[in-house]
């Protein structure tokens, strides 16, 4: 994109009603056929601009691929992540957002189109179809213990959750970080790191999320278990606007991670909990435990209750729902 085409962009952005063709030109000293010759080329990148006689230019609906400079524009609103790269088809986002980590020092996302090898917890296969989901990674550098880490997965669901609880009011968190609708999985998020035990220096947190997922778009062995919010509820969902949304919300957990405990927002992510009161298999490793969840720890882990009457704490654990 031009820099004409960008700030064309930025000021349709900026206004929430249209600008005129010569407000363009002048504040840009430019002709106002340059101004037309970009807002066509902005139309062939799939920009949706209306043209209002007599009144201007009106920005009515964005690209459907994901578009750099709205990634910018969204980025400036946030208070923590000021960096964005985009991508139209990536192995991984977690394997791009690792080598550009290397040379980048301050939080920043990746953002692919496409996944040809997304991954999920356990090595899992996540299905990354383009212009349906978001796929993406987010880098911090946190500077925490290893102990201090070990809730940052609930925070993050936590956020997940009060985004996708925008367009749907019954959503579900499955310990530790799946999210769910009806009984089927929305979304999920794997997260890796670097340092020590002492000095975690950096989390690379990979998420996806179905938004406009078609039924027929999933693998045949996902169909049954696997949703989008296009399906649970029937709107084609922006996905620019899901993207600001969990941006905020992710902000404002991660910094609550930072500051504070999980004893602080326990109460509400149970609220969330999709695993209690019920009967369900849990696995960790090589053990293997049927029985209900009781209780959620002040340090994020699980009291589950066998049907022997033991009780067992679970740090992490693959539930079959």
């Amino acid at each position: 994109m031009s820099k004409y085409e960008n700030d064309i962009v930025k000021m349709l952005l900026e206004s929430s009603t249209s600008v005129s063709g010569q407000k363009i030109a002048e504040q840009l000293n430019i002709s106002r056929t340059a101004v037309w010759k970009a807002i066509d080329q902005l139309k062939d990148r799939g920009y949706k601009i209306e043209s209002i006689s007599n009144k201007g230019y009106l920005l009515v609906a964005f690209p459907k691929q994901w578009d750099s400079h709205l990634l910018s524009s969204i980025l400036e609103r946030s208070s923590l992540f000021n960096k964005g790269y985009i991508f139209e088809e990536l192995k991984s986002t977690q394997d791009e957002a690792e080598k550009i980590a290397l040379s980048e020092t301050q939080p920043f996302i990746v953002i692919s189109e496409k996944q040809t090898e997304g991954r999920g917890r356990f090595k899992r296969h996540w299905s990354s179809q383009p212009n349906t989901g978001l796929w993406m990674s987010i880098v911090l550098q946190p500077d925490i213990s290893l102990q201090k880490l070990t809730t940052f997965n609930l925070f993050i669901a936590l956020a997940l959750a009060k985004t996708v609880g925008y367009y749907h009011p019954d959503v579900k968190i499955k310990w530790p970080n799946d999210i769910y609708l009806n009984e089927k999985k929305l979304s999920g998020f794997l997260t890796e790191i670097k340092g020590s035990q002492d000095n975690i220096t950096q989390i690379i947190c990979g998420i996806g999320v179905n938004l406009n997922t078609q039924r027929t778009d999933f693998p045949n062995e996902l169909e049954s278990t696997a949703t989008s919010l296009h399906i649970e509820t029937g709107d084609n969902i922006d996905r620019y606007e899901f993207l600001e949304r969990l941006i905020l919300n992710v902000e404002k957990y991660y910094y609550l991670f930072l500051t504070g405990t999980f004893s602080e927002i326990k109460d509400e992510y149970e609220s969330y909990a999709l695993i209690f009161d019920r009967t369900l298999k849990y696995t960790e490793g090589s053990r293997v435990i049927i029985g209900q969840a009781e209780s959620l720890n002040n340090d994020g882990t699980l009291n589950v209750k066998s049907a022997e009457g033991d009780m067992h704490r679970f740090i992490s654990a693959d539930i079959e729902l």
